[in-house]
């Protein structure tokens, strides 16, 4: 497969950019010029069929979608895995040839998350028959001395059956992956996706990770345990979130009457 990781960044944030090829040395990298959100008209987005009149995305995340969805695309429309990486993730140091050694253990696969976020609750399917397991972490322990050793670690993750999880920090997509993901997310509108499985409780549908959620139990995803990328994950200088973060956090939990 493909070794070039696709890292999305904005023309306005070289700044990030700059410091993932830093934090990243003798990585082949390919920058992806991210779309900008407030420059695009929503109403030809629904023409195409990409999103729906009911689709509330802030400008942030609307750019975001419309990025990987670009990346998704392309990657179709060829016969390679496509690595996506946003600019605010970190790899690990072993991260390409880890990667391509685990998805060579897999057939048919369609989406392998790398990352996900470490203050949301993740549901794996561990086994036939044994149904949704959550993994929670304490994102509070993980200091700037522990994500040190993690990222200098060598343990072989395990490729897990994805249920749902947030963040796309980090991912690979296969060609039928990528033409599954737009057949079945578009045109995008406010669905919730699962917050817990086993609760009435539904996440709001505010990016392009809570839409891929809503799938992932229907495509032949996986997610990497552990991970193999983090992100901060702060939403106060997220380019997605950026300063309507409070507000779409108090909105993520609605409760389903």
């Amino acid at each position: 497969m493909s070794e070039c990781i696709r890292v999305i960044n904005l023309d306005r944030s070289p700044d990030r950019f700059a410091r993932f090829i830093e934090r990243h040395p003798g990585v082949p990298i390919e920058r992806f010029s991210a779309v900008d959100g407030f420059k695009i008209d929503r109403d030809t987005c629904v023409i195409n069929g990409l999103i729906t009149n009911i689709n509330e995305y802030t400008p942030g995340a609307f750019g975001n979608m419309m990025s990987h969805l670009a990346l998704w695309r392309e990657c179709s429309e060829g016969s390679e895995p496509y690595h996506i990486v946003e600019d605010d993730a970190t790899l690990r140091h072993d991260f390409l040839s880890v990667t391509s050694a685990l998805l060579d253990t897999l057939d048919g696969w369609d989406v392998v998350l790398w990352a996900h976020n470490f203050d949301w609750p993740l549901q794996i399917r561990p086994a036939q028959g044994l149904g949704v397991a959550v993994v929670q972490y304490d994102d509070e322990a993980m200091d700037a001395v522990a994500i040190k050793s993690f990222l200098q670690d060598c343990v072989k993750p395990m490729l897990l059956p994805l249920f749902s999880a947030a963040g796309v920090c980090c991912y690979s997509i296969s060609p039928r992956g990528a033409v599954r993901m737009l057949s079945d997310c578009l045109p995008i509108g406010r669905e919730p996706a699962s917050y817990l499985e086993k609760r009435r409780t539904a996440w709001m549908n505010t990016a392009i990770d809570v839409e891929m959620s809503r799938h992932y139990g229907d495509w032949r995803a996986y997610v990497a345990l552990p991970p193999m990328a983090i992100t901060d994950n702060d939403q106060n200088v997220s380019t997605v979130q950026g300063r309507s973060a409070a507000h779409l956090a108090a909105l993520h939990h609605a409760v389903i009457t």
